[in-house]
């Protein structure tokens, strides 16, 4: 893996934005990163532009990520496994009581290999993830990038409509609670679920799926609803048979995941 001491290896790399979007215009890849990184060119004007490349090639080659025979092979294969992958998902990680701050993650399979791609503010870092299936790729990048926390104790599984949950989260605060319970929830779950609609932390994930160079993108979005009072839930959406969106609400664990990973990519095959 990549580190601070040694930032590029055959498995990762990490680079500064700048000399990512730099890399990725050098790669010829411009506008085929997933958007969730959100990396492009900054310079605008002609006047600036070439400075800038300038200042990232040098930087770049000082790493030796760009040397005389051009780009180190193993960046360039890790950055095209994630403009050309078969798959993808787009990860936001936000804490909410921090303002401007987002964690853009992009996982990306192609060829049956799995690449995460992350960025800060400031820092680009690519790695391979040593996994076979989406399930594996996800939990790893996740418990690096979240980190653990308790399941929240919901006492079962709780489905809302989409209208419902919207109503629900810009209720009053102090009413939301007198809401869920009027709706048939009991006075536990109906707490944790009303901490759950303002979380500390809000982790959205949604899917990409490419064929025949046509991309295909989830309409909705599996949560990771974290609060320092009750712990994780996890919620994602589906149809109802009154072909309404619906969202379930459960503790988080690695099976509920895995079930909302597969209609969250099934939802891509229905359309």
């Amino acid at each position: 893996m990549a580190t601070n001491d040694d930032q590029t290896t055959t498995d990762g790399f990490e680079i500064s934005v700048d000399e990512g979007a730099y890399l990725v215009e050098h790669l010829d890849l411009s506008g085929r990163l997933p958007e969730v990184l959100a990396l492009y060119n900054p310079m605008t004007g002609p006047d600036l532009a070439e400075p800038w490349k300038q200042l990232q090639r040098d930087r770049l080659t000082e790493r030796g990520i760009l040397t005389a025979n051009g780009t180190l092979p193993e960046v360039a294969g890790l950055v095209r496994t994630i403009a050309h992958a078969e798959e993808t998902l787009a990860i936001r990680i936000i804490p909410l009581h921090e303002p401007n701050t987002m964690l853009r993650v992009a996982i990306a399979t192609r060829f049956g290999e799995y690449v995460v791609a992350s960025r800060t503010r400031h820092i680009f870092l690519v790695q391979r993830v040593p996994a076979a299936d989406w399930l594996t790729a996800t939990t790893a990048v996740l418990a690096v990038n979240l980190g653990a926390l308790e399941p929240a104790p919901l006492s079962d599984l709780i489905q809302l409509t989409a209208t419902e949950a919207a109503r629900i989260a810009d209720t009053a605060p102090g009413q939301a609670t007198d809401r869920l319970i009027e709706h048939g929830l009991d006075p536990h779950d109906a707490a944790i679920l009303n901490a759950s609609s303002k979380p500390d932390v809000v982790t959205e994930i949604t899917a990409m799926r490419r064929v025949d160079d046509v991309t295909r993108r989830s309409k909705t979005a599996v949560s990771l609803l974290d609060t320092e009072a009750y712990g994780r839930v996890l919620a994602w959406p589906h149809i109802g048979v009154d072909r309404q969106t619906h969202l379930t609400y459960a503790p988080m664990s690695n099976q509920r995941l895995d079930g909302a990973l597969r209609a969250l990519w099934g939802s891509l095959e229905d359309r």
